[in-house]
């Protein structure tokens, strides 16, 4: 028996668009949050589906002649759409190593909180970050950026076509690094600082060994990095807001 006669066509191209998205909308800084319920995160998709639909049903495969076809085509877009949604998240998460490093700076590594965007613990300014992170990214209107390459990923990887696993781990490892470099470059006054620091600790505990000097470093070091912290955080969103809409945009074919 023929796909067709137990499957309309609108069903079929309704499904293909709504597996993709509800795939990527699931790991989608913001709404594929963990403390977000999962019929929220399910019915965003479905009214994102609604949408986008109409905007790229010219570009969807032939109806499948098997259920094996049609199975084959909604596993590579599922695997599509945890693609574009890992790619936003890795960047996020560049703002939980920045916090990282900070506590590490600044005498906080050991203050941990459960952080619901790594869906595990996370030093306080990593948790601070990603918090006001996904704030900003909604309060940029990034979010649209990110339905917009959703549509535009059908040009990029269209529908029914085999996924280029080595040339996507190539891009995902290559995020990871970039994110991992720009979280070090975000944290450069924090790395000199401390380093100085605790220089000038070393000298004056030569010099004065009877100073219980980590009675004295110590708030003067958590003092310091909360200082130096209020004073560079909204340049620390300036470039991590830049450098998640560049990353975006090469997934926009308008660009």
């Amino acid at each position: 028996m023929a796909l067709e006669q137990f499957l309309p066509l609108q069903v079929l191209s309704f499904l293909i668009v709504f597996t993709r998205v509800a795939a990527a909308v699931m790991i989608l800084p913001g709404i594929g949050e963990a403390f977000v319920p999962m019929r929220v995160r399910l019915l965003f998709a479905l009214l994102l589906t609604v949408v986008v639909s109409p905007l790229i049903s010219s570009s969807l495969p032939l109806e499948p002649k098997s259920l094996a076809a049609l199975f084959k085509l909604l596993f590579f877009e599922i695997v599509v759409g945890v693609y574009l949604g890992m790619v936003a998240r890795i960047m996020l998460l560049t703002l939980d190593t920045v916090g990282r490093i900070i506590g590490l700076t600044i005498g906080m590594a050991n203050a941990e909180v459960f952080n619901p965007s790594i869906s595990s613990q996370a030093s306080l300014p990593g948790l601070l970050l990603t918090t006001m992170g996904v704030m900003i990214l909604f309060a940029t209107n990034m979010h649209h950026l990110f339905i917009l390459a959703i549509v535009d990923s059908y040009k990029v990887f269209p529908a029914g076509s085999i996924f280029e696993w080595g040339d996507s781990a190539l891009v995902i490892a290559r995020l990871i690094a970039d994110s991992f470099r720009l979280a070090l470059q975000m944290t450069a006054p924090f790395i000199v600082i401390s380093l100085i620091f605790f220089m000038g600790l070393g000298m004056l505990a030569r010099l004065m060994p009877q100073l219980q000097i980590f009675f004295v470093g110590l708030p003067v070091q958590l003092a310091g990095g909360l200082l130096i912290f209020s004073m560079i955080i909204s340049g620390l969103f300036s470039i991590f807001i830049e450098y998640y809409a560049n990353n975006l945009n090469q997934y926009l074919t308008s660009n």
